[in-house]
């Protein structure tokens, strides 16, 4: 049984359109920072959540993505739009496959659709925690974002700690909502990463789902990273309020 918990949350904007940011693994509700004014700029009431073990919300020690979506489902509002990013894009499909009309358009942002190699991906989300890692160190290793990003994500991944990180992985062996993707009924705006720079929705794959359901419209983000909302700012907003208005 998925027991809800409060997230807290943060928002922007006073429109009597609700929209939903939900951010990855090892980030927080502050890293939507441009995103959300932006939103509010385009007329919605916009909240961003810092899921389970992240942010200012509460750790209960259970990471699986059921539990993620059962905490979302449990907000009180009807959302006109919902966007969901890496581990945040996997739970919100996980709550489309509970409730169809949860949302009445989703965008999902390069997301965790299936999780194929479970020791790599703990490495990968925990690559950058520890006591030496610095503000400066995420942002040379991230060159084209904003330095608030590298600043945000740097007392993200340090809120949620090793543990979070690594259990959201853990808890979630054979991974993979493809499928329920393929049966989205909701008009579904999917957006993959740059070819060169890992994404988790290869071309082939995004192109696949689209292909199968008509509801999907696919694009690939140019230069964009697996985080495209931070380093190809402009371009994701074009995509995400062309979808939207």
């Amino acid at each position: 049984m998925n027991t809800p918990i409060v997230l807290n949350r943060t928002e922007w904007g006073s429109g009597d359109r609700w929209f939903l940011i939900v951010h990855g693994l090892g980030s927080n509700a502050a890293g939507w920072w441009r995103v959300g004014p932006a939103l509010a700029d385009a007329g919605f009431h916009v909240m961003a959540v810092d899921l389970r073990g992240h942010g200012e919300s509460d750790s209960p020690g259970d990471y699986r993505v059921h539990a993620y979506a059962a905490d979302l489902m449990a907000l009180e509002h009807e959302w006109d739009v919902v966007l969901g990013h890496s581990l945040g894009g996997a739970a919100v499909v996980q709550a489309m496959t509970e409730r169809a009309d949860w949302t009445r358009r989703l965008i999902l942002e390069d997301p965790m659709l299936i999780l194929l190699d479970q020791e790599a991906a703990a490495e990968y989300v925990t690559a950058d925690l520890g006591p030496d890692v610095t503000v400066e160190d995420v942002a040379a290793a991230n060159p084209t974002w904003h330095v608030e990003d590298a600043r945000i994500k740097h007392e993200a991944q340090a809120q949620a700690g090793r543990e979070v990180l690594e259990n959201s992985i853990a808890h979630n062996p054979g991974w993979n909502v493809v499928g329920a993707v393929a049966a989205l009924e909701v008009p579904t705006l999917l957006l993959g990463a740059d070819p060169d720079l890992g994404p988790l929705v290869p071309p082939a794959l995004g192109s696949s789902l689209a292909g199968m359901n008509p509801n999907i419209e696919f694009h690939t983000v140019a230069n964009g990273s697996h985080s495209m909302h931070r380093d190809e700012f402009d371009e994701f907003m074009d995509r995400v309020l062309e979808f939207v208005t």
